[in-house]
């Protein structure tokens, strides 16, 4: 069975604008605070991971971050390219991690 999803999210290609939600037993315990410019907004969440890791959340940064690879990989041919070469970038660098942690 799938796990639910802690990330929701909405993007506006046209716009370049994302938001998203960090839910956690229907509690919003983060948010992008609305839609933010693409880069902006993917940054922010990873800020969330990096504070789960740092808080000793580790499988919780670790689900948030592969929901984040998830939702960034999806986005990266609607995005400039320096946001794109960023998102690549940070998933390839994700993938490799969890191949040597295997």
């Amino acid at each position: 069975m799938a796990r639910k999803k802690r990330i929701t999210w909405t993007w506006q290609p046209d716009k370049g604008l994302l938001a998203w939600e960090y839910t956690r037993a229907g509690v919003v315990l983060a948010s992008s605070d609305g839609p933010r410019p693409v880069g902006d907004a993917l940054a922010a969440l990873m800020d969330v991971v990096s504070d789960l890791d740092d808080g000793g959340q580790e499988a919780e940064a670790h689900r948030l971050m592969e929901e984040w690879v998830d939702m960034a990989w999806g986005l990266r041919h609607d995005v400039d390219p320096v946001v794109r070469e960023a998102i690549e970038e940070a998933c390839h660098e994700w993938w490799e991690a969890e191949a040597d942690e295997e």
